[in-house]
């Protein structure tokens, strides 16, 4: 058993690498196409990434490792910012903004994934500036118009704000709330067409895709149109893979389009089949549930449920981040600070009230 050997809680997902393989080499055998493979090397690249990263964080200068990870991650959403404002960054065909990416969507997950490891690296090595690297992210996914990344930002801010309320001082607290109140007044007053948006915001692209795709929903047939779009009509057909597995490639057999299924759970779920799906997940809950902050984990797979970022190695980083945000320390720091704020109560507030409690003297 060497430095990288597999831990007891990596275990569940080295059994998921081991049996997908097994469902993806029968299925090589029967059709001999390659992307089978391909498939199943991903999923050992990331087993890979998770015993590296995973020993990276139980180091004793973890807390350094978090802030080098931070500064690179803070220095790259600095970078794709700076490219758009300056007008140096790509374009596909002139509306959705790629910045040295080859497509809007992978642009738009990195920045996205990146927001969530800048938070929680700054929340281990107790840096209060993740706004500011929030809102640059923020601002420079909106030209991509990735309607899945911008559902998970959004989320993440909404879980972000009442997750952490409490421990906000007040001022925060009104500036969120405020925020928060404008943006929901702002979005029924233009969202029910109150009021007229001026042709700079309704002729911006993301704001076109928004609209497109609320129709779309809300419109006749809308839940058939959103399935053939991700390729979710394939499970509605042949819901028996769920059992045993269709393997992961192999996709111009289906008589529905020859395109993988675009979703990070139904995908695999579909691909591997009960058994190995299962150890999946079990790995996934026994990593995650570690964590205080579960909004994060709640916003990532909301997006990850229409998109594809299984071969994405932050989305397997961001999980393993959970192994140094554990709820006991924190829940361990909240009591010590509770505790200096009741001595404080009790320094400053106690001769206050003994001397109202005693009257003056005539």
């Amino acid at each position: 058993r060497g430095r990288l050997g597999i831990r007891e809680e990596h275990r569940w997902y080295f059994a998921f690498f081991v049996s997908g393989l097994l469902v993806n080499s029968v299925y090589f055998v029967i059709s001999q196409e390659e992307d089978l493979l391909i498939s199943s090397a991903y999923y050992l690249f990331n087993l890979i990434i998770i015993l590296v990263f995973s020993e990276m964080l139980r180091e004793k200068n973890r807390v350094l490792f978090a802030r080098a990870l931070g500064i690179v991650l803070k220095v790259s959403v600095a970078i794709q910012a700076a490219l758009y404002f300056l007008g140096l960054g790509n374009w596909q065909g002139w509306q959705r903004y790629i910045g040295t990416f080859r497509d809007p969507n992978q642009f738009g997950i990195f920045i996205f994934f990146a927001m969530l490891m800048i938070y929680l690296c700054d929340h281990v090595t107790r840096n209060r500036w993740w706004p500011v690297w929030s809102l640059f992210a923020m601002i420079t996914v909106m030209p991509s118009a990735s309607t899945g990344t911008m559902l998970g930002i959004v989320l993440f801010w909404a879980g972000m704000y009442f997750s952490n309320f409490r421990s906000m001082k007040k001022v925060w607290r009104l500036v969120y709330g405020f925020m928060t109140a404008l943006f929901i007044l702002l979005f029924l007053i233009f969202g029910l067409g109150v009021v007229q948006l001026p042709d700079s915001i309704t002729s911006h692209f993301m704001y076109v895709r928004i609209i497109s795709k609320v129709e779309m929903l809300m419109g006749s047939g809308g839940l058939d149109t959103l399935l053939t779009d991700r390729i979710w009509d394939r499970v509605a057909e042949q819901p028996i893979y769920f059992i045993y597995g269709s393997g992961e490639g192999w996709n111009r057999r289906f008589e529905v389009r020859g395109y993988e299924l675009h979703s990070s759970i139904l995908g695999p779920a579909f691909a591997y089949g009960v058994v190995p799906f299962s150890f999946l997940l079990i790995w996934v809950v026994k990593i995650i549930r570690r964590s205080r902050y579960l909004f994060i984990y709640i916003a990532m797979f909301v997006e990850a449920m229409f998109v594809v970022n299984t071969r994405q190695p932050m989305f397997w980083m961001i999980m393993l981040m959970a192994l140094i945000t554990p709820k006991e320390r924190f829940e361990e720091e909240e009591a010590e600070i509770n505790a200096a704020e009741a001595a404080k109560i009790f320094v400053l507030g106690r001769p206050r009230r003994r001397l109202e409690a005693v009257p003056l003297k005539s």
